[in-house]
C-alpha cells in the first residue's frame, strides 16, 4: 500500500487505522515508513473511528489474504468508497459497489488509487449501492434470523418463509472495527 501511494501525487494522506495481525517487527518497519504524507493510528472504534470513515475519501483494503473484513463492511456501510485486493472473499463483498485492483500488483494500485483520488464523481457514484448492499446483506438481525431458518430447517421445525422475514433496519453496520484509510 505504501509504495503504491509513494507513486502518486496527491495532496491526500494515506491513514492507517489500527493494530497490526503482523509481527511486531514488522509493524515497527511500516512505522518508520511515516511522514506528514503518510500517518499510523492506533486501534480506532467507536465514534473516532465514524470521524476517521465519515472524512476518508476512500478505504483501501490491499490484503492479499482476508476473511469476511469486518473493516471494508464498516467503511461500505459508512458511505465510504471502497479499493480491495481482487480476492475472491473482498469481491463477493463489494461486486458492483466498490472497486478492485489485482492482489499483489503495486502498479495497479497505485493506478487505481490516483484514478479514484482524482475523480471525486466516480467514488461518490457506488456510494448509494454499497451502503444498500449492506443493509439487504449484512445487517446481524437479517443474518441471525437466516441462521435461525436454517436451523429450524434442520431440526424439522421448518415455519413458511413469507411468515418469517427478517426485520428490517434503517441503519448500515455501526463502523467498530479497524481499516486503512487513504
Amino acid at each position: 500500500m505504501i509504495d503504491a501511494y509513494q507513486k502518486l501525487d496527491t495532496p491526500t494522506k494515506l491513514v492507517f487505522a489500527g493494530g497490526s495481525s503482523h509481527t511486531n517487527l514488522y509493524a515497527d518497519q511500516l512505522r518508520q515508513r511515516q511522514s506528514d504524507r503518510i500517518r499510523f493510528l492506533n486501534w480506532v472504534s467507536g465514534e473516532d473511528l465514524n470521524e476517521l470513515l465519515t472524512h476518508a475519501a476512500l478505504f483501501a483494503l490491499p490484503s492479499d489474504l482476508e476473511g469476511l473484513s469486518l473493516a471494508l463492511l464498516d467503511a461500505m456501510g459508512a458511505g465510504v468508497c471502497v479499493l480491495t485486493s481482487d480476492i475472491p472473499e473482498n469481491r463477493e463483498v463489494v461486486e458492483d459497489a466498490g472497486f478492485t485492483f489485482r492482489a499483489g500488483d503495486v502498479n495497479h494500485l497505485a493506478h487505481m488509487l490516483g484514478v479514484l483520488l482524482s475523480h471525486p464523481e466516480m467514488r461518490a457514484a457506488v456510494v448509494q449501492s454499497s451502503k444498500q448492499r449492506i443493509k439487504e446483506q449484512y445487517l446481524w438481525p437479517q443474518i441471525a434470523a437466516q441462521i435461525g431458518q436454517a436451523y429450524d430447517q434442520v431440526a424439522g421445525r421448518v415455519d413458511q418463509p413469507e411468515k418469517r422475514k427478517p426485520e428490517k433496519s434503517s441503519c448500515a453496520t455501526k463502523p467498530q472495527t479497524r481499516g486503512r484509510v487513504a
